[in-house]
């Protein structure tokens, strides 16, 4: 399994926009759309807030971060003792109008949506990721038991209590002491910050995180990653000294700036033939069948067809055949297109509840690679699978069109 992170500009609507796109067996598997203006809310900043507007009937809070950026709070996120109120209006209720508190973007704008934050903070490594508000010591599920056991008994030692630590996927591959080094490291960044954040005025930026492009290579598997291509210059120098500052990362000999004046990278990877397709509402599979995926206002629609395929088109066996096709498509496409949310699927009929029931455990095993958290939650009575995907970044296609 060969991956490769290609990192180039592209102009779009007119407009500069940066493509981070994963390649597999040169398959484009992921693929992220960044505007360059500068003035964006970025994923992960934290900021001094001030609370707009209380909606008791929405469990939620407005605040505004600075330029009139107003970000959705959930009340929920309030109660905890770990909330960093930098101006506190009443004493005798949890969060009013006027109060200044440290909150921390985890969620962009989507659609007519506005950008969620939360008091509960957390800053990000390639190994581990140490939180506030969270105080628990974690270990990612996606490692062995026993695995888990000897990174949580290296790490019981340095953990004291006063910020959380949860170890991620990656940490497999890094040396022990590099893992404490990160650890200590980010401990003492969060810290920091919950230090200064009183002496601060509102809409401070107290944290920006690395660009977007280094924190998309901070999720990927580092292990099967063989290349990381730009053809920029700036970009190719800052992922050297990610490269640096990260030794774990085994990075140094991965790194390419591409340079060819007869071949644009772009060219040479076909990605506005990728885009293209990755946005087209048909999706055609090997057998001749195809899926139709149609976004809506509150959901994901995919309805698979049987089209092309004429042999033995009323056998339920062939259906089934065609259902598992496409179960192995859609799962490619939620994460190439990132679409998130609420989704049914259509697929061709099946009157045998065995084959439901495998094809439920088929697409299960199939999203587990989804580094967005997935749940398939069951066929409905109408016999349309409906699952769900974790909504974090908007979906590709939202992406196009807000550009």
């Amino acid at each position: 399994m060969s991956q490769k992170y290609v990192i180039t500009d592209m102009n779009i609507q007119n407009k500069d926009v940066l493509f981070c796109g994963l390649y597999e067996e040169q398959k484009l598997i992921e693929v992220n759309l960044f505007s360059k203006q500068t003035d964006r809310v970025q994923l992960n900043a934290i900021y001094i807030a001030r609370v707009s507007q209380v909606v008791s009937s929405l469990q939620a809070a407005f605040v505004d971060i600075g330029d009139g950026q107003i970000c959705y709070l959930p009340l929920s996120d309030t109660l905890h003792d770990h909330v960093i109120y930098v101006k506190r209006i009443s004493k005798n209720k949890p969060l009013v109008q006027g109060d200044e508190i440290v909150v921390q973007v985890v969620k962009e704008a989507i659609k007519t949506k506005n950008p969620q934050v939360t008091t509960k903070l957390s800053l990000a490594g390639l190994a581990s990721v140490v939180c506030y508000g969270d105080q628990r010591l974690g270990i990612s599920n996606k490692l062995a038991q026993e695995e888990r056991q000897k990174l949580r008994e290296l790490l019981k030692p340095y953990y004291d209590g006063s910020v959380g630590i949860i170890v991620r996927t990656n940490a497999i591959h890094v040396d022990e002491q590099l893992l404490l080094q990160e650890v200590d490291s980010l401990s003492g960044q969060l810290k920091e910050i919950i230090r200064v954040a009183p002496g601060r005025t509102a809409f401070s930026c107290l944290y920006r995180p690395s660009e977007e492009y280094i924190r998309i290579l901070m999720d990927q598997n580092l292990e099967v990653l063989d290349e990381v291509i730009t053809d920029q210059p700036e970009i190719y120098q800052k992922l050297l000294d990610f490269a640096k500052k990260n030794p774990s990362a085994g990075l140094d000999d991965k790194l390419t700036c591409y340079a060819d004046p007869l071949l644009e990278l772009k060219n040479l990877y076909g990605i506005d033939r990728d885009l293209e397709r990755a946005l087209n509402t048909k999706v055609w599979l090997k057998s001749g069948a195809n899926l139709l995926i149609e976004p809506t206002e509150a959901l994901t629609v995919i309805d698979i067809n049987s089209s092309k395929n004429s042999s033995k088109k009323k056998d339920p066996a062939v259906h089934f055949k065609i259902n598992c096709e496409a179960a192995e498509m859609i799962a490619k496409q939620l994460r190439l297109r990132n679409i998130s949310g609420i989704i049914i699927i259509d697929f061709i009929d099946m009157q045998s509840e065995e084959e439901k029931e495998q094809l439920i455990l088929l697409m299960k095993r199939l999203l587990k690679s989804d580094k967005v958290p997935c749940n398939v939650v069951d066929f409905t009575a109408l016999g349309l699978m409906e699952l769900t995907r974790k909504k974090v970044r908007p979906s590709l296609r939202q992406q196009f069109l807000e550009i």
